[in-house]
């Protein structure tokens, strides 16, 4: 990262980004087994805001990289510093509202400083960045406050920290300053979303070869329900939408390309995870029985998230501007029919409706 970085535009992801997702591989995992482990409404809360807050980070390095242009060893290494911060906070994460707390708000303060570094040492006006550094270093303040505490006050602190994030692109205009390479970050972000499609299909495959029934044609018939649900998702993303984002974020002016990073690629992306990790953790759930009922909690826990993932494809088709968000929003309600398919079928008839 180099003060002459704005002369290199970014057209494809590098390998070392591709190296630093692996991270997030991990986090996506980690979260999922959180709702896992505490299928009720607590344990939902704590994985949408420990997801919240490191996508949040997530996201911000997409712009540092996006920024920084060709990835110098000083680049290289700030992204295994991060990644390091990252991976800490992913082994917190099913622990973070406990005893690991303090542990994830030490990783989410490194995440900050080394992001705030790349950024001072890139392309990127340093005005910009100094408007940008006191809401970042306030939210990682106040998650790593929360892991000294316990109770409503924790709840308080995290739910502060995520306020902080969402305030901060109005308070800081922090979107000012920076000039988006628009197909190396939607190429950023649509990995994103293929990591957490990952993870949907991995819980189908652990359900299956985690059965005690062979491998005989009705348990290979729901597998493949599996299948066809991650790949329906996947379909709604890349088979030509990820493409005409692409096309009109190129078309964008520069203040049109900040707006659209954050609310397109950035709020809506974030949704679209939401919904996906909903999926995978409702499969996981279930595995003790694929091809038997889903329990109500699990049943419901996959529809909300094929009708989030389908609102923010919503979301993002009216901030892009490329396509109609009506077809997806009727979805979202046509995924209420998930839940009594899980429920008085089976988890693979559920994913077989998603």
């Amino acid at each position: 990262m180099t003060s002459h970085a704005h002369a290199f535009v970014p057209e494809r992801v590098s390998t070392i980004e591709l190296f630093f997702d692996l991270v997030f591989v991990f986090t996506i995992t980690q979260v999922a087994e959180v709702i896992v482990h505490h299928p009720d409404a607590a344990g939902v809360g704590h994985a949408v805001l420990e997801l919240t807050v490191l996508a949040w980070m997530f996201g911000g390095y997409a712009w540092l990289t996006n920024a920084a242009g060709s990835p110098t060893s000083s680049c290289q290494f700030l992204l295994v510093a991060g990644m390091a911060g990252f991976f800490i906070c992913a082994l917190a994460v099913p622990h973070a509202f406990a005893e690991d707390g303090i542990v994830f708000g030490v990783g989410y303060l490194i995440v900050n400083v080394v992001h705030l570094a790349g950024l001072l040492m890139g392309a990127t006006p340093r005005q910009a960045v100094l408007r940008l550094a006191p809401f970042n270093l306030i939210n990682a303040a106040l998650v790593l406050a929360a892991g000294f505490v316990t109770g409503s006050l924790d709840w308080w602190l995290w739910g502060g920290a995520i306020a902080v994030n969402l305030l901060t692109p109005f308070l800081a205009r922090a979107s000012q300053g920076f000039e988006l390479h628009p197909t190396h970050f939607a190429e950023r972000h649509g990995l994103m979303i293929l990591i957490v499609l990952g993870e949907s299909l991995v819980s189908v495959g652990l359900a299956a070869t985690g059965s005690e029934a062979h491998a005989d044609a009705t348990l290979i018939l729901g597998a493949l329900a599996g299948l066809s649900a991650s790949a329906a998702m996947w379909w709604a993303y890349f088979a030509g939408e990820d493409e005409k984002a692409t096309r009109a974020h190129e078309s964008a002016t520069r203040r049109q390309r900040a707006d659209q990073g954050l609310l397109g690629y950035g709020l809506a992306h974030l949704i679209m995870i939401y919904g996906a990790i909903a999926v995978a953790a409702a499969t996981k759930l279930s595995l003790h029985d694929f091809l038997g009922h889903m329990t109500g909690p699990a049943a419901w826990l996959m529809a909300a998230g094929c009708s989030l993932y389908l609102i923010g494809g919503a979301v993002f088709r009216a901030v892009m501007g490329h396509g109609s968000p009506i077809p997806r929003i009727f979805g979202a309600i046509a995924a209420a029919f998930v839940a009594p398919a899980g429920a008085r079928g089976s988890t693979a008839l559920a994913l077989a409706f998603v």
